[in-house]
């Protein structure tokens, strides 16, 4: 065991100013690709754990990879207190270069503590980031020092923004605004591939350059990888791998990469932050190339040409050792909080339901012979004892898990988290305004789950907030004349581009629903739910319906056959049929299911996502398909033709052998390749969930 002295300030954080805590032990498998570098970590940690008190005065990145090798080490029973005290010197403030490094540090403390509330170490992190905003305005007076000079301007940007992209993952559960810094990093992204990228994928220093630079790749990698994994487009994966590719021209013989064309010199540091960068691109693609390049740069750094430099340098000998714990960790734990992994629970809090009630749960939601047991019981388990939840809120999703969650927990007995979701979205649209306009268009479903168990929540309250709800929305879709193009303009297409005719689709569904719950209830002083949302289906038939090729067409104008919208209203058309019993709209939902058959890929079982991604270039997502599913599988019962339910096992299927693994269901399929890691996303799999219920229901 090795110790690590702790200068706290005692009166901050109630510890002695004496106080040292023991690292814990690392032992990697014989097995694991990090055996070979066994020596080195250990030696880097005893190295790591003396130059603790040089945080607070470190003016390179010894304040970024120190804390990233030592907080993982510290192990589960330290106290919450011991580590902010330990993190206490990272929070000082500081010069903007120092901060890109001091930051990280931050980050790396956070990382064990993920879900408790931390509103020091998140107030420096906000300031940090503000602080580097204002000084990265001008990159090239920012990069003139001689630290950040090889990295040029377009390196610091791409750095920043992977900074301001990782703030999600460590404080969305605390900071409400959480997702600002989000945006700002994907704005950052977007103007650095402008700038910076070049024709063969790799990035320059500065944008005056036309040379690759290996610094500014590297890092670039670090920021598309965490924007790949943060908006789950394949665009970035895309130009991370490009990129990737690029500094094939600069890799020596031995494993090492020049820094830059001229093969003159290779930089330790920069491989070490390009190992960094393949090993997070490996996570999140599963391509083992990535993987091997990263071994073989750590070995150029532990017993190659780079030996020295990481033996006697302790920032980055603990950057190293640090990537040794990364690429062990992505091969033997399933779940464990450092850098460079998306912070999860690795043990069941106090107040969680256990693995013998989720068990318990998973028996009351399914059959015992039920066709996709092992993937519903293993993500019913993730979701529930793994996931980052505090007060209803549900970490990794976009706004959508509530929404589905609710009604499982619910029915599987859970008397613990889902109340808390249903709080939870009864405070985001308590007066005098509704806020996270997402969130509670999905989290309707909660207040619909909450009405159905009066016995375990107030579903007064819950109806009080679902009132409020359908008058927002109703009151958006009649100022808009039921086709809400301004608000697919305002949002972005909800943020994803998804268009007016989703977001129409999206209010619609609750708008029937909330009808079929309260018959002859209106909202406000005239509007009838049943009305806005038959009215808001007459507005995509006007708009957005396309009578050649049977199909809705996600925005007027637009030329590609899109998924998402034709599953999303299918399902309002037999609401509406449900709820009015008149059969042009059970016919318009056969229609457009028909329509929609030119993007089923029936070698995979599943539908495209769009007419332009469809052959070699093939997106399957999890996201379509489960809203294609579940249309299906309600056309079945409607339409009473058995055709449509096995079109909708299919997809069941294909989601049980080409998405799920490891108790999670990944995003999509790309090229016939799966997403891997974090490109995942817990609205989905809750919407998974709460389909698979539904199926298990109707099994006879």
């Amino acid at each position: 065991m090795f110790y690590v002295a702790v200068a706290l300030l005692a009166a901050v954080h109630s510890l002695r100013a004496d106080e040292t805590v023991t690292l814990g032990p690392r032992q990697f498998a014989a097995s694991s690709p990090a055996a070979p570098f066994q020596s080195f970590f250990v030696d880097a940690r005893r190295l790591a754990a003396a130059t603790t008190p040089a945080w607070s005065s470190a003016d390179g990145d010894l304040s970024a990879w120190g804390p990233a090798l030592v907080f993982p080490l510290l192990g589960q029973g330290v106290p919450s207190g011991t580590v902010l005290g330990l993190a206490a010197p990272l929070e000082v403030e500081g010069t903007a270069p120092l901060l890109l490094f001091r930051t990280l540090g931050l980050y790396a403390a956070k990382s064990q503590l993920p879900f408790v509330a931390t509103p020091t170490v998140m107030k420096a992190v906000n300031r940090n980031l503000r602080t580097l905003e204002r000084a990265t305005r001008d990159l090239d007076a920012f990069t003139a020092g001689k630290d950040l000079a090889p990295w040029g301007s377009i390196g610091a940007g791409a750095w920043l923004a992977y900074l301001e992209l990782l703030y999600r993952d460590y404080f969305e559960l605390e900071d409400g605004d959480a997702a600002h810094w989000n945006r700002d990093g994907i704005r950052g992204i977007e103007e650095l591939i402008v700038r910076g990228r070049l024709p063969d994928g790799g990035f320059r220093r500065d944008p005056r350059d036309a040379q690759l630079s290996l610094w500014p790749t590297a890092l670039a990698i670090h920021a598309l990888v965490k924007a790949y994994e943060n908006e789950e487009l394949v665009k970035y994966e895309s130009a991370a791998m490009a990129a990737a590719v690029a500094l094939d021209g600069l890799r020596g013989d031995d494993g090492g990469y020049f820094t830059n064309a001229a093969k003159v010199e290779k930089d330790p540091r920069a491989n070490a932050y390009l190992a960094g960068a393949l090993l997070a691109l490996f996570k999140d693609t599963g391509d083992a190339q990535y993987r091997d390049r990263a071994a073989a740069l750590l070995r150029w750094l532990t017993k190659g040409a780079g030996a020295t430099a990481s033996a006697r340098d302790a920032a980055l000998g603990s950057h190293v050792a640090h990537l040794a714990m990364f690429l062990d960790s992505l091969a033997t734990q399933p779940y464990e909080n450092l850098l460079g992994r998306r912070p999860m629970r690795v043990t069941v809090g106090l107040d969680a339901p256990s693995a013998q009630a989720v068990d318990a749960m998973a028996m009351q939601l399914r059959p015992a012979g039920f066709r996709y047991r092992d993937l519903f019981d293993a993500v019913l388990h993730t979701l529930v004892e793994h996931v980052p939840q505090a007060a209803g809120n549900i970490a990794y999703d976009y706004g959508d898990a509530p929404g589905y969650a609710a009604g499982v927990l619910f029915d599987g007995g859970d008397k613990t988290i889902a109340p808390q979701i249903v709080q939870r979205q009864e405070r985001l649209l308590a007066w005098p305004r509704a806020r996270e306009f997402d969130e509670i268009s999905f989290g309707a479903g909660a207040l619909f789950a909450a009405h159905e168990h009066p016995n375990v929540v107030d579903a007064d309250a819950a109806g009080r907030a679902l009132w409020r709800y359908a008058l927002l929305s109703g009151g958006l879709a009649v100022a808009e004349r039921y086709y809400l193009d301004w608000l697919d303009w305002f949002t972005g297409g909800g943020g994803f581009e998804y268009g007016p005719t989703v977001i129409g689709a999206q209010i619609a569904a609750t708008q029937l629903r909330y009808a079929e719950h309260f018959p002859n209830q209106n909202i406000g002083w005239f509007l009838q739910p049943g009305q806005i949302g038959r009215a808001l289906i007459d507005g995509a038939d006007r708009w957005a319906w396309d009578p050649v090729g049977h199909v809705y067409r996600a925005r007027p104008g637009s030329a590609a056959l899109w998924l998402l919208p034709n599953a999303m209203m299918i399902i309002d058309l037999l609401q509406a049929h449900a709820l009015t019993h008149e059969m042009s709209y059970l016919a318009r939902a056969e229609e457009v299911a028909g329509g929609v058959d030119v993007l089923w890929d029936d070698q995979r079982g599943a539908y495209c996502a769009s007419s332009d991604q469809m052959g070699d270039n093939a997106y399957e997502s999890l996201s379509t398909n489960s809203y294609a599913a579940l249309a299906l599988l309600r056309l079945s019962q409607a339409a009473d033709k058995a055709s449509y339910r096995e079109r909708a096992l299919r997809i069941f299927d294909f989601i049980s052998h080409d998405l799920y693994t490891g108790g999670v269901i990944y995003h999509h399929l790309s090229r016939g390749r799966r997403a891997a890691g974090d490109i995942w996303c817990t609205g989905c799999n809750w919407r998974v969930m709460s389909e698979l219920a539904e199926l298990a229901r109707t099994t006879k």
